[in-house]
């Protein structure tokens, strides 16, 4: 994504104002200021030093507005000076003095509006290498993103294809593993799309996104998934950490607390909680009680513990008639 270096007034107003006419404006008004300044302390210190004040506007006119505004604040800052600042009479008698002391003013002026010009050149050819790199580091990131999306497209594609001609007991084995990879796929193309930085990332559409492809994929007629997930940052390992226990929990809903055709809703639940987070996954299905198969002792149960270990995180479980809830409190959020 092309960035536009906006540090001088005429870049900053191009959408609005043609650039020409911010140089030339600032060229103008900068010396017709600081001639009106001067004209001010006339009576304090008379006409000494008539041209001091011109330096400091050719140099704000140059940082402000580039080097064209500079020059012409040199050209009208020197002129209002000659004809508003200088005396006439103390002219008349000391006119070479005051000739040599334009001049010399001039061509300082000259020297350091170079001096600045050379440097903004610098800074300018600076950013522009930072801008080509960056841009190379966001080329080279989202062919790394693609590649890993791919890679992850085709080992899911593999398990599938092999469940598809596997027996039932293997074929649902393999199925909760091609969901399991999905749900880390899913999260490594969410941290690309929505991360703040490198370590961090928004889980507001990432965790909303998984709910949606859960829905999709294994949502019967008359059980919803609800998801309502704030607007928060947490690291990238977090962020996967929750996508598996996410899916892992929603998907266990999906198979276990609703049998016979039973109606009902999930929701899944991320917000902040006394200084933490609470990762909140509840179902009003049969409970854990009224079909054992839910309560689980298999690698889904495992993962559920060793993710919210590795999140350092409470997990606790509340089930009855009246359906499941799972809560894991999670450290501090970002």
């Amino acid at each position: 994504m092309k960035r536009i270096l906006r540090s001088r007034l005429p870049e900053r107003f191009a959408d609005r104002v043609p650039p020409l006419i911010v140089e030339i404006a600032v060229g103008i008004g900068i010396p017709v200021l600081m001639t009106l300044v001067r004209v001010l302390l006339h009576p304090i210190i008379g006409d000494r030093a008539p041209f001091a004040l011109v330096y400091v506007a050719m140099v704000g006119a140059t940082v402000l507005a580039g080097w064209r505004s500079g020059l012409l604040t040199l050209v009208c800052g020197q002129l209002l000076a000659w004809y508003f600042v200088v005396d006439p009479v103390t002219y008349a008698l000391r006119s070479q003095q005051y000739f040599e002391s334009f001049l010399v003013s001039t061509f300082s002026q000259l020297f350091i509006l170079l001096i600045v010009w050379l440097y903004q050149r610098e800074v300018d050819r600076a950013w522009a290498r930072r801008e080509v790199q960056i841009d190379l580091l966001h080329q080279a990131l989202a062919e790394i993103d693609h590649r890993t999306s791919n890679n992850y497209q085709t080992v899911l594609a593999l398990v599938q294809a092999q469940a598809r001609r596997a027996d039932p007991s293997v074929k649902e084995a393999l199925n909760q593993v091609a969901d399991r990879i999905n749900a880390i796929a899913l999260a490594s193309k969410q941290l690309a799309l929505n991360s703040e930085s490198l370590e961090q990332v928004r889980v507001t559409h990432h965790l909303g996104e998984l709910c949606t492809q859960i829905r999709q994929g294994l949502t019967r007629p008359g059980v919803s998934v609800e998801c309502h997930i704030d607007d928060i940052a947490v690291g990238a390992e977090q962020a996967i950490a929750m996508s598996i226990l996410v899916n892992e929990l929603v998907t266990n809903a999906l198979k276990h607390a609703f049998p016979d055709d039973r109606q009902g809703e999930i929701r899944v639940f991320l917000g902040r909680s006394n200084g933490g987070m609470l990762l909140e996954i509840a179902d009003n299905g049969v409970g854990m009680q009224g079909n054992s198969r839910s309560r689980g002792t298999g690698l889904g149960t495992r993962l559920v513990d060793t993710f919210t270990k590795q999140l350092r995180a409470r997990y606790e479980v509340e089930t009855g008639e009246g359906g499941t809830r799972h809560r894991i409190h999670l450290p501090k959020a970002a």
